[in-house]
């Protein structure tokens, strides 16, 4: 399990010691904290996170599962709702994320740990392919990194973020709305910017099919 990625958002002091203590003892190490929405969506961005732990009311105007739900844009990745509140609103909100349990504080730590390990094994989180071969490409998750016949293809932080959407929503159309949320983190962005992106993207990497739906978005087809 040490290649397993967890984010939780939390921002509660204690509460989040708690969590790191508990994952620790069942052999989970790589451990990140965000505090906020903000922050979690940066994390999410730079490295592949492969489980949340997410409490909903947290820091600043944006609560865990607006972050979750950017998150899950991004790439798949199950969540584990861990909070003081529960209602039919909140249930409402959550019905379209892809969640493996909500945990309401105090919570049980047996019970938690049972949700972990269904989501390990669920999602084969054990699995040590951090890689994706298409063609003369070489897609590694772990270090969000592109190469072409073994040489690292050199991005820009945009490109960065745009590779590792395209990767981890293969055959999937990822929307313009969506790469303006994620890369852009719904700044204003002319259209012209965008497409600038996708063309230099496209320039530097000829032989990946990246298709473009007008009006849409684009996908990469495998």
């Amino acid at each position: 399990m040490k290649n397993i990625n967890i984010l939780i958002i939390e921002d509660q002091l204690i509460i989040y010691l708690h969590l790191i203590k508990v994952l620790n003892s069942i052999g989970l190490k790589k451990i990140f904290v965000a505090r906020n929405a903000e922050k979690a969506i940066e994390i999410a961005k730079s490295r592949k996170i492969n489980l949340l732990l997410s409490d909903i009311k947290i820091q600043g105007e944006k609560t865990g599962i607006d972050a979750v739900s950017v998150i899950q844009t991004i790439y798949n990745v199950p969540v584990i709702f861990i909070t003081a509140f529960y209602d039919n609103e909140i249930l409402k909100k959550i019905s379209n994320i892809d969640i493996i349990g909500y945990l309401l504080k105090p919570y049980r730590v047996d019970e938690l740990e049972v949700l972990i390990k269904l989501a390990i094994e669920k999602y084969n989180l054990n699995s040590n392919d951090n890689n994706i071969v298409y063609k003369n490409y070489i897609y590694c998750f772990k270090e969000n990194k592109l190469f072409y016949n073994d040489i690292e293809v050199e991005l820009t932080k945009k490109e960065k973020i745009l590779v590792h959407l395209l990767f981890t929503n293969i055959n999937k159309i990822i929307t313009y709305d969506t790469l303006e949320n994620i890369i852009w983190q719904n700044n204003y962005v002319l259209e012209n910017t965008r497409r600038n992106l996708i063309y230099r993207f496209k320039k530097k990497n000829p032989d990946l099919n990246i298709l473009i739906e007008k009006n849409v978005g684009i996908s990469l087809s495998i």
